[in-house]
């Protein structure tokens, strides 16, 4: 159980004892301000309404049984009804004693709940480009959290294999008779332009589409070299960044083809979708034009071939009713909103989800330049996502060789690699997902603020101080005491870990961890500076302090390999 929620426990129980209904969740918060407390209990003015009693009096009803608990040592009532209170040294010497002495920092029984992560989703014959990096390394930190705590998670990489774009690209191959195919990108630029300027072509892209989508042999010989090189070059970059979406994982556009004409079948049976123009089309009944006029969306066009939406809602069919999921989380940007809502209106129409199926859609915004446009070359063209690695082991590389003129060549090079790729990775997971942000290289490589370089320094320093202790050693009954404020700053720290990790599976929010392994590295910094550990002459205070930095030390490693960031030993 966590910190927070034995708090909540407690004082829903008082509460209850108080004549609170059985449905009222304590509100329980962190106190921001002046380091005086430890929490805050807010709930009280909401309760008091329901009881029909005074707001403070109800509060000293509270803060007198909470007097003649274990958990407290002191509790402030204030005149509006907030209760302020700190938490008893012994009762966190007991957790964080407990929380040191277990094998295994997660200790989460495996859930019987099949989450499927949708995520990065790339499309073929494109290079990855910067755009990409948030849905990749959100839905992989989700991942792994969930992981964590004891889920079945199907990792989904749901890549664009069969729509407009590639029927558009094999007209052009097939045009100018193309056999070399490796350079991808560069042919879907110039099957684009082409499609902007000739009428003509457009057409014959579309049929194209059509004959890739009817699985015409000639058209998918072209097709699956186009994947194949397109998987092969994004598969490079994934192990470059250390995400863990394998070729197995990918569950393409394509996949879904052979489902969707007894859907569409089926969706005219139920009559949720009807002809309009040779087009199918469905209403969404939410959806409405500038004028009120109710607008559908196109699930099959009047030549026969598909669209996203189509394959969307077979794809949704598929999850929900063959792999019996729990839940499924997509990570797209903003703008797919709209789309997310009316794939899930059919679909629920239809009765294609099951009744115990949860979907969230975890948007999120762009990355700016400093001018607060979106983030591209000095030309103005997208910025590929290997050359943005690329320039963030460089820069890292330069750091290093400063700081450490003496190390080899070797070494340098493996270092600014870990280092530069969690920089880049901790740069964009530390920021709230639903916001744009602004992209900075000074910023993300700095030794101070919220950067991962300042969060894997404080663990170096940890493992320097062990190093000169490696001697010292101790026995069960050298237990982790609090002696002044800064070992119960750290202490309380730890224990709200997993607080912290439940809050980010609840909300989606990865910066939150972020935020609190900075927090957390700023707590030990100030801690380290005002007890000290090799010049302690008490044996049993100077290993509850080597008790406690190993304890952080594990935390952050543990918090760094959540968000796919690997720890370095020296810096």
């Amino acid at each position: 159980m966590t910190l927070l929620k034995n708090l909540q426990k407690d004082i829903y129980k008082i509460c209850i004892e108080l004549g609170a209904p059985k449905n009222f969740q304590p509100n329980i918060q962190k106190y921001f301000k002046k380091k005086k407390f430890d929490y805050q209990i807010n709930g009280i003015i909401k309760l008091s309404k329901i009881l029909n009693i005074n707001t403070y009096t109800l509060a000293k009803k509270v803060s007198e049984k909470m007097n003649k608990n274990f958990f407290y040592q002191s509790i402030q009532i204030t005149d509006t009804g907030f209760i302020n209170f700190t938490i008893k040294n012994a009762w966190i010497c007991l957790k964080i004693n407990n929380m040191f002495n277990k094998k295994k920092i997660n200790n989460n029984k495996p859930s019987k709940k099949i989450i499927i992560v949708d995520y990065s989703s790339p499309n073929i014959a494109k290079e990855m480009h910067v755009g990409h990096l948030r849905s990749t390394v959100l839905g992989d930190v989700t991942t792994n959290i969930l992981k964590f705590l004891g889920y079945h998670v199907i990792q989904i990489n749901h890549i664009g294999d069969c729509g407009a774009q590639i029927g558009m690209l094999l007209a052009y191959i097939k045009k100018y008779s193309i056999k070399n195919f490796q350079n991808v990108e560069k042919l879907y630029q110039k099957s684009q332009k082409k499609i902007q300027s000739n009428k003509k072509f457009y057409k014959i892209s579309q049929y194209c589409t059509l004959q890739l989508q009817n699985k015409n042999p000639k058209y998918i010989k072209i097709w699956k070299k186009l994947r194949e090189i397109t998987i092969k070059k994004n598969q490079k970059i994934y192990q470059k960044l250390k995400i863990k979406l394998k070729i197995q994982n990918i569950v393409g556009e394509s996949f879904y083809h052979p489902l969707i004409p007894n859907m569409l079948t089926d969706l005219k049976k139920k009559k949720i979708i009807f002809k309009k123009n040779g087009n199918l089309v469905s209403i969404i009944p939410t959806l409405k034009n500038r004028v009120g006029k109710k607008m559908g969306v196109i699930l099959q066009k009047k030549d026969g071939s598909y669209l996203y939406a189509t394959t969307d809602i077979a794809c949704l069919k598929y999850r929900s009713q063959i792999l019996k999921a729990n839940k499924i989380i997509y990570y797209t940007d903003v703008r797919q909103t709209q789309h997310f809502k009316n794939i899930q209106n059919i679909a629920k129409r239809a009765g294609y989800l099951s009744s115990f199926l949860h979907i969230e859609h975890h948007t999120f915004g762009m990355i700016l330049s400093k001018n607060n446009t979106p983030f591209k070359t000095r030309e103005g063209h997208t910025i590929k996502l290997k050359h943005l690695i690329t320039e963030a082991i460089k820069k890292t590389k330069k750091i290093l060789q400063k700081r450490n003129q003496n190390w080899s060549v070797q070494n340098i090079d493996k270092t600014a690699e870990k280092i530069g790729i969690g920089a880049l990775k901790y740069f964009e997971l530390s920021k709230n997902r639903k916001k744009n942000y602004v992209f900075d290289w000074k910023q993300m490589l700095t030794l101070t603020g919220n950067t991962s370089l300042y969060i894997q320094y404080a663990y170096t320093r940890i493992l320097s101080i062990l190093k000169k202790n490696k001697n010292i050693k101790w026995n069960k009954n050298h237990e982790i005491t609090i002696n002044n404020i800064y070992e119960k700053n750290i202490s309380i720290k730890l224990l709200q870990f997993f607080d912290i990790i439940l809050d980010i599976k609840k909300y989606g929010t990865p910066h939150l961890l972020c935020n609190y392994l900075f927090k957390l590295s700023e707590i030990f910094s100030n801690f380290y500076e005002n007890c000290s550990i090799i010049s302690e002459n008490d044996i049993n205070i100077k290993i509850s302090r080597i008790k406690l930095i190993i304890l952080t030390a594990k935390i952050i490693k543990t918090g760094l390999k959540l968000l796919g960031i690997s720890t370095v030993k020296i810096m």
